[in-house]
């Protein structure tokens, strides 16, 4: 990875849909259904890990790969479905193979709706599809377990 100087930045912008708004879809507890008409912080976590994403992707060299291995949210207002929200990912600094980003959520009413930090690792992508390989073989050895012993 080439280094990425201390306080480079990327944006996104996102327009809030319904979709995004607080639902758990639990059938069985009502309280647990559609709660909250406004953006949830989940996909608030989610768009704070793409815009970090986006701040070191100019930075990758050939065969390098990132994957996603912490995100800090926090909360603070509100942003309605039709409302654009302005992200910001800050590099912080860069700790051998670790990303640190400072993040910023800003509605178009100028709340800051979220801050936070991510840090994403890079890795060769060999490496990184070796072990999505090796995950995959040991899930598909229990699930073979799990049906010999029925």
């Amino acid at each position: 990875m080439r280094e990425i100087p201390p306080g480079y930045e990327a944006r996104h912008e996102v327009l809030v849909t319904p979709a995004m708004t607080v639902d758990f879809d639990d059938r069985d507890d009502p309280r647990l259904g559609r709660l909250h008409p406004v953006y949830a912080t989940y996909w608030l976590a989610k768009h704070m890990e793409l815009v970090s994403r986006k701040l070191l992707l100019p930075f990758l060299e050939v065969g390098e790969e990132s994957i996603g291995h912490s995100v800090n949210v926090n909360h603070l207002a509100s942003a309605l479905p039709g409302m654009r929200v302005r992200l910001t990912a800050r590099c912080r600094r860069l700790e051998t193979n670790r990303v640190h980003a400072d993040c910023r959520a800003e509605s178009e009413l100028g709340d800051l709706v979220g801050e936070g930090a991510t840090v994403q690792v890079v890795l060769s992508a060999t490496r990184l599809a070796h072990g999505f390989e090796g995950l995959a073989a040991r899930w598909r050895a229990h699930l073979a377990r799990a049906l010999e012993e029925r």
